[in-house]
């Protein structure tokens, strides 16, 4: 929630308490006497109209967006000749959660999608970390990962990816973490290092210059035989 929403709601809110409080005081309650008195105040009446005048307005805005605000279930993401592809929020909020679940070192625990205008969508996941993990590199890792997943189904058309993380599931020792997010590091370089070669050179051919097989003569050089042998 923005903080221009956040603060028409509070003063939507107290305007009505206020309204309420001061129109219902002269009826009930132990100053029932003083409430009626101050109705003739002038300040106090002004201070009241603008205060019923204020949770009328919010109570219109209320009735408007319950009226013609509709709950997107999906997304448009592509257009072309009039048609359009869709996904649906469900969609959306399951890809999240494979995402960010397919290494196993996290847990989405909740996923929220909101869909924005022109089919843009707004992501908050809660993720709870397997066992202690250093927040801001996991951070890091896990919104790039969500940006590159999100991008195969819907494309550019993702605003915002808030992440919160909660307690772990297990804990460890920061020591112990940073170790494994070292050895985990190192462990990749080295892979990386180990398939380079094998991926870019190309394997060389055997040699095999100096092996000789015997194999058996030619009918041709048999029938040269046969023919020396006749002749002696």
């Amino acid at each position: 929630m923005g903080f221009f929403k956040r603060l028409s709601l509070f003063v939507f809110a107290l305007a009505g308490l206020a309204a309420l409080a001061a129109l219902v005081a002269p009826w009930y309650g132990p100053v029932t006497a003083d409430a009626t008195r101050m109705l003739g105040v002038q300040w106090y009446l002004t201070a009241l109209q603008v205060a019923l005048c204020i949770t009328v307005l919010g109570l219109v805005v209320c009735l408007l967006r319950a009226l013609f605000v509709r709950n997107r279930k999906t997304v448009v993401v592509a257009r072309e000749a009039g048609d359009q592809v869709t996904v649906s929020i469900d969609a959306i909020a399951s890809q999240a959660t494979h995402v960010i679940e397919e290494d196993g070192l996290f847990r989405a625990r909740r996923v929220s999608v909101r869909a924005a205008a022109h089919g843009h969508v707004r992501v908050h996941a809660r993720v709870q970390p397997a066992s202690t993990v250093d927040v801001l590199l996991a951070a890091s890792e896990l919104h790039e990962r969500l940006e590159e997943g999100l991008a195969v189904i819907v494309g550019d058309n993702v605003d915002k990816i808030d992440l919160e993380f909660v307690n772990a599931a297990e804990y460890a020792p920061a020591a112990e973490a940073a170790a494994f997010n070292e050895q985990d590091a190192a462990d990749a370089d080295a892979d990386a290092t180990q398939d380079a070669p094998a991926r870019t050179a190309a394997p060389a051919p055997s040699d095999t210059s100096e092996i000789t097989v015997p194999m058996g003569r030619s009918a041709a050089e048999r029938e040269d035989d046969t023919e020396t042998m006749g002749e002696e």
